[in-house]
């Protein structure tokens, strides 16, 4: 009967540390996701490059899926359930799906942020190496206005997805985590800062515009 205990309990850590893999590698891949995509937006912005915003788009909706994955594994996995129960082991756990709900945020702010700047594009590729006249500024005006009132929702999302990040991160203490999960928190402090200037200033359609181009625009 002890030898079946046993077994038991060796055949269920195994299969634990080939899911706690599955998890480590899709933190992997979405946190490598999301840096390329905060990446490729500034670079497209820069440019006015479509191609290069649709790609940032194409990684962040893969960080979010990896994220996703990574928090479904940690909190629905029966294995992890029965670890979770072991002393010491409920905080790691706990830790490492927040972790997971910080990136898919973090992910889902930047897709919005995206979109943003998608449309701000087309408006730098028309205008931008112009002499623009008042008739153009008042036009540019006109168009930014438009975009925030199109894509609101889009706007409004930013900050709901930061926000929620940051709420999960206020449930999470560091100090007993183990030192890869208390480095990833200390990844995951730049990332919220990063974010809070390179997402949230997409929610000013005319700032962004203004950037771009080098121009002001008032009203």
């Amino acid at each position: 009967m002890a030898a079946i205990v046993i077994l038991a309990l060796l055949l269920t850590g195994g299969y634990v540390a080939y899911r706690a893999d599955d998890v480590y590698q899709s933190l992997q891949n979405g946190r490598a996701a999301l840096v390329a995509a905060q990446d490729g937006i500034a670079a497209g912005e820069k440019s006015g490059d479509r191609v290069q915003l649709q790609a940032a788009m194409s990684e962040l909706r893969q960080a979010e899926q990896h994220f996703l994955d990574a928090r479904q594994t940690a909190g629905d996995d029966p294995a992890f359930s029965v670890l979770g129960q072991l002393p010491g082991s409920g905080n790691q756990l706990a830790a490492t799906v927040h972790l997971a709900s910080i990136g898919a945020d973090l992910s889902r702010a930047g897709e919005a942020a995206d979109t943003i700047a998608l449309q701000v594009a087309v408006l730098k590729r028309q205008y931008a190496g112009r002499s623009l006249t008042p008739d153009d500024l008042q036009a540019l005006l006109q168009q930014a206005q438009t975009i925030a009132a199109r894509y609101r929702g889009s706007i409004v999302a930013i900050g709901r997805q930061l926000q929620a990040a940051r709420t999960e991160r206020a449930q999470v203490t560091t100090t007993n985590l183990l030192p890869p999960l208390r480095q990833a928190y200390d990844q995951v402090d730049a990332a919220l800062a990063t974010a809070d200037t390179a997402f949230i200033r997409y929610r000013d359609v005319n700032r962004v515009l203004q950037d771009m181009l080098g121009i002001s625009l008032s009203g």
